[in-house]
């Protein structure tokens, strides 16, 4: 089996894939290797992975995860990078500065997406991100705005009276007090800004769409969303894959 981390800002996903099927999955908050506990994860397996891939977007994290894995693994153990070939073409100013969990998203996606269409990818992060795939494989671009969690609690830190608030998975669109009002605000502003933007890029292209929705919040938000093709939340973690058995081939 392959090892697949996504190391993002807020939690960590590690993945145990054979092939195209994840058997295994772990989610951690965002910390080193050793706090987050995959050495004892990776010294509970029977058999040590043939190798392990690491995404990170937390500087220096995904070399200590890196190093923790070559103590387990058979084979290789690399750190990917938005420089690698992810099956797509990229038209984008600086490609080196796309963000690699935005690049493995988009590899899967278009992978899994029915032939002749456009891809969207909508990452429901930290940061809440919609990017665009052309029929042809090319990344487009897209958009980055404040996730559900963080633009809540950057309300709560910015003003003297708005509290801190959990998000809801039932929040009613109209709120009837201060702290519905907000989680409304997060959640259905949320999928209206992600259908508004996906409506959008798709007149752009000018093609049909399918949209794929991953990252922490992805679940809360699906039933928001209209015309969703696929919710993913490990679409990182197979795009991460995809590339390894590009670079080892």
């Amino acid at each position: 089996m392959l090892l697949a981390i996504d190391i993002g800002n807020t939690c960590i996903d590690i993945g145990l894939l054979a092939g195209d099927e994840i058997v295994c999955l772990h989610k951690f908050p965002t910390a080193p290797p050793a706090d987050a506990g995959l050495q004892r994860l990776l010294a509970a397996l029977a058999t040590p992975p043939i190798g392990a891939v690491i995404g990170s977007v937390v500087a220096k994290l995904g070399t200590a995860y890196a190093a923790a894995c070559r103590d387990f693994s058979s084979g290789p153990v690399l750190q990917a990078h938005n420089t690698w070939d992810w099956g797509l073409q990229i038209d984008y100013d600086d490609p080196a500065r796309i963000g690699v969990d935005r690049l493995a998203a988009a590899a899967a996606a278009y992978r899994a997406a029915p032939a002749g269409q456009a891809v969207m990818v909508v990452d429901a992060g930290t940061a809440l991100t919609v990017d665009a795939i052309d029929a042809e494989g090319t990344f487009r671009g897209g958009v980055i705005t404040p996730g559900l969690r963080l633009g809540l609690n950057a309300l709560s830190a910015n003003t003297s009276f708005l509290p801190q608030v959990e998000l809801a998975a039932t929040t009613p669109l109209l709120g009837k007090n201060t702290a519905d009002g907000l989680r409304s605000g997060a959640l259905h502003g949320s999928a209206a800004l992600v259908e508004g933007l996906c409506t959008r890029m798709a007149a752009a292209l000018d093609t049909p769409v399918a949209i794929f929705l991953t990252g922490g919040d992805g679940p809360l938000l699906h039933p928001h969303i209209a015309a969703v093709h696929m919710c993913a939340p490990d679409l990182v973690l197979r795009g991460l894959a995809l590339a390894y058995e590009r670079r080892t081939a």
